[in-house]
């Protein structure tokens, strides 16, 4: 949940402090400012799912395939980004 609450505080810090409307001024479009932000939290949450999956990999997942359970932790922390645009 704390990536959750970063990326949140981030984005309505930066709109506190109208970033995003000088960034426009200057010719930045929308597309551009929300892929920077996706791209920025599928980094996090990439890293976040490998290291949660690697403790997963230690003698606790036995009867499942591993890359299946990386790919719903990476699945569920790119839906969370989701939602936070959404809210």
């Amino acid at each position: 949940m704390l990536p959750v609450y970063n990326i949140t505080f981030q984005i309505v810090k930066e709109k506190e402090s109208k970033t995003k409307e000088s960034m426009r001024m200057m010719g930045m479009t929308d597309t551009s400012y929300w892929l920077s932000w996706f791209a920025y939290y599928t980094l996090i949450n990439t890293i976040i799912s490998l290291v949660g999956w690697l403790c997963l990999c230690i003698n606790v997942i036995q009867y499942s395939t591993p890359a299946y359970v990386f790919l719903y932790m990476w699945l569920f922390g790119e839906s969370v980004f989701g939602q936070i645009v959404f809210l």
